[in-house]
C-alpha cells in the first residue's frame, strides 16, 4: 500500500464487476498475495492525478447523458403522475 492510502481513513465501498473481472483481480491479488482491496487501490493510483483532456470529455459526455435521462425520467413520471390522478379523480366520481 502507497503511504498516502495508509495515512488515510479506509472507507467501505461496494463495486459491482463483470465475474469475468472479479476472477481476475482475485488472481492478481493470490499471485501478489495481497487483499482484492488492494489490488483496486493500486490500479486506481496507476491512472495518475491529473485527468487528460479525453477523460474530462468522457466525463462531460457522461455528465450530459445522466442530466439528460435524468430529465427524461421525471418528465416521465410526470406523465405519470397526471394519469394517476386522472385516474383517480375517474373512480372518485364512480
Amino acid at each position: 500500500m502507497n503511504t498516502q492510502s495508509q495515512h488515510e481513513t479506509m472507507l467501505r465501498k461496494p463495486i459491482l464487476m463483470p465475474p469475468s473481472m472479479i476472477k481476475k483481480v482475485d488472481g492478481i491479488a493470490k499471485r501478489k498475495k495481497v487483499s482484492f482491496a488492494e489490488v483496486v487501490r493500486e490500479a486506481v493510483n496507476a491512472f495518475g492525478e491529473k485527468a487528460t483532456s479525453e477523460d474530462e470529455h468522457i466525463l462531460d459526455a457522461l455528465a450530459d447523458t445522466m442530466i439528460n435521462t435524468t430529465a427524461n425520467l421525471i418528465h416521465r413520471m410526470d406523465e405519470i403522475e397526471k394519469r394517476l390522478d386522472n385516474t383517480h379523480a375517474l373512480l372518485e366520481v364512480k
